[in-house]
């Protein structure tokens, strides 16, 4: 039987819900009470002639456990126990209305008491249940933070290049390069490197590919790879379907292969000159993430590789506007990369008018350049035109990019703004147009808003 403490009588005094149980509580303690008063002065069943009304204290318990209704019902009893002793008794007795109307304000004061802390005690309850579910939620967003941040940081240990540094580390490579036959895979043993550092390749291998034959003996492998077998099913629908495959293919579900990935290297006019072979990489790291990536690697590497071949005619369009072919190949291979992978690239453009500060404008905006991008610059007599490549950005950096323009503008020449310097900006995104025509309109719009201005 548990034992009576401050605490539990508090508790049991404390303010409750309307409930069965309640109504019961009322009924009973005010009949008890009644009942007990009736046995101990049956002449005096209220105790209205005691020093002290101790029955109003029934009441008023009641009132302050339940409130201003059981106050009411605990009176109402009290009130018709009065009718019944005046039924039963012969003689009269004045109806004791101060005696009542005492106990009936006590009892009221005791249950709005009651009731203004229950209606907080309320409020303060479903706050806590708010506060409990923001907690809760609260919490799993922390676990699920945390986790996302031991995964960045296993990332970050396993793949320490991004992207950008990828495709940067690619095209310092193959920059001292001479132009020589693709087939060649010049510096395939730099594309491997790159491929296992960033998607973890244990065991892999880089063929020549000709007329569709491949080349058994590898350009380059890693680690230790054993003699390929070029009618593996892999190999053979890879080629066949020109499309990096792995073994989770909807289609190779049933074939026998020793090969986990098979990903061709495909020029931008779709010639296949080359094929990755991974025998092993851990398992986790066959995802989505980590086959996007090899086909972004391996269509830039295509590209930077194949297109002084396959794309010649376009790069003689392009150098008929003088454009680099740094530039130009430039655009060739991320208009290729984001059609084989969706992934956006951009063309930021600077307009810098006849002014006193021309030339040093101009210069600040190359001094301006980052890592990646590419700068064709047009001198031209009245205005100087800066298109540059910004592999891998998309609306927001560019975006970004004029902002900083503005903020260097402000900070070394106090102009207020772009307006004010004269500088017209113009954007366009590769693969929204055939490159060649991409850059005829962004010339355009860049020479008549140039003209509209002037």
């Amino acid at each position: 039987m548990p034992t009576l403490t401050p605490g539990r009588l508090a508790a049991w005094f404390a303010p409750k819900q309307y409930s069965r149980q309640a109504v019961y509580e009322v009924l009973g303690f005010t009949i008890g009470s009644l009942m007990l008063a009736t046995w101990s002065h049956p002449d005096d069943p209220l105790l209205t002639k005691l020093a002290f009304p101790w029955l109003w204290l029934v009441c008023t318990v009641l009132a302050l456990r339940y409130g201003t209704l059981a106050a009411f019902g605990s009176v109402g009893l009290m009130a018709l126990t009065w009718v019944l002793h005046q039924w039963v008794t012969p003689a009269a007795i004045p109806f004791p209305s101060s005696y009542f109307m005492g106990g009936l304000v006590l009892s009221l004061v005791a249950g709005e008491f009651s009731d203004v802390w229950t209606a907080r005690l309320q409020r303060v309850r479903e706050a806590n249940v708010y506060l409990n579910e923001r907690l809760e939620s609260l919490t799993r967003r922390h676990y699920l933070l945390r986790l996302s941040h031991e995964r960045l940081e296993q990332d970050l240990l396993v793949k320490p290049l991004t992207l950008r540094d990828s495709l940067a580390a690619m095209r310092r490579a193959l920059a001292d390069e001479p132009v020589r036959n693709p087939h060649d895979l010049p510096e395939a043993a730099t594309l491997l490197n790159l491929l296992s550092q960033n998607c973890q390749l244990e065991v892999a291998s880089l063929h020549s590919v000709t007329d569709g034959r491949v080349e058994t003996r590898p350009a380059a492998v890693l680690g230790e790879v054993s003699p390929l077998n070029a009618s593996d099913p892999l190999v053979s629908y890879a080629l066949d379907c020109r499309e990096l495959s792995h073994i989770q293919t909807d289609s190779l579900q049933h074939a026998r292969t020793a090969y986990l990935v098979a990903a061709p290297l495909l020029a931008a006019d779709g010639r296949c000159f080359g094929i990755l072979v991974v025998e092993r990489l851990p398992f986790l790291s066959l995802n989505a993430e980590t086959l996007q990536f090899l086909n972004v690697i391996l269509g830039y590497y295509s590209d930077s590789i194949g297109i002084p071949e396959a794309s010649f005619e376009v790069l003689q369009l392009l150098l008929g506007q003088e454009c680099p072919m740094e530039f130009g190949a430039e655009v060739l291979r991320l208009d290729h990369l984001f059609r084989i992978s969706g992934l956006r690239s951009s063309i930021a453009a600077l307009v810098v008018p006849e002014s006193a500060h021309r030339h040093d404008l101009a210069a600040e905006a190359r001094r301006q350049r980052r890592q990646m991008d590419i700068i064709w610059d047009l001198h031209l007599p009245d205005r100087d035109i800066l298109l540059t490549v910004m592999p891998l950005d998309d609306e927001a950096a560019v975006t970004g990019y004029f902002l900083r323009t503005e903020k260097w503008l402000k900070d070394l020449f106090g102009y207020r703004s772009l307006a004010e310097s004269g500088v017209i900006v113009h954007a366009k995104r590769i693969g929204d147009q055939q490159p060649a025509e991409l850059l005829h309109a962004l010339l355009d719009r860049c020479q008549l808003e140039t003209a509209h201005h002037g």
